[in-house]
């Protein structure tokens, strides 16, 4: 699978180097000029995108296979998913299907009736993320809870005489 994911890195970066190479400006409302040749060599790198996802992920259910694995993935990296977001209208970093970038996101209205917008190039658009990362200031209040947590449930916890903080004197003086 390594071999096929290097192949399939290699053809995104051809594909990829064709397209800037006829639109040098990256500009994808305008009109684009290309010749015959352009043309070919854009469609052959495009196929040949084609070709080595096909090879790594030959079936549909290879491609949810590996979209599945992914997802675990950045879950083990910190994200979480996107329905936990701050629902405060303070910005986060999301990703969504469909992209290969991270945009910085907020969620506006309501649960669960309202939604996300991704900010970029001074606009805003509508968004779907499937995960989001938590802040550096989010993960210390969900430390800080936990360990709340954590001596809520040591202090409420049954003791016996058995138990680790019991004095052994004690424990001497009910075996007698």
């Amino acid at each position: 699978m390594t071999d096929r994911l290097e192949v399939l890195k290699a053809a995104i970066k051809a594909h990829g180097e064709a397209f800037v190479s006829i639109i040098p400006n990256h500009n994808p409302c305008g009109v684009v000029h290309a010749d015959a040749d352009q043309w070919d060599m854009l469609v052959s790198a495009g196929d040949a995108e084609k070709k080595a996802r096909a090879d790594l992920m030959p079936t549909e259910q290879d491609a949810i296979d590996l979209m599945h694995q992914a997802h675990l993935r950045l879950r083990e990296l910190g994200w979480r998913e996107a329905i936990y977001c701050p629902k405060d209208g303070s910005e986060f970093d999301v990703v969504e299907a469909g992209s290969t970038g991270i945009h910085r996101a907020h969620y506006f209205g309501t649960w669960p009736t309202g939604g996300w917008m991704v900010a970029g190039d001074g606009d805003l658009w509508p968004s779907h993320p499937c995960l989001y990362r938590p802040t550096a200031a989010e993960l210390a209040d969900r430390e800080e809870r936990a360990k709340r947590f954590r001596q809520l449930a040591n202090d409420n916890r049954p003791r016996t005489i058995f138990s680790d903080d019991v004095d052994p004197a004690a424990r001497e003086e009910v075996k007698s």
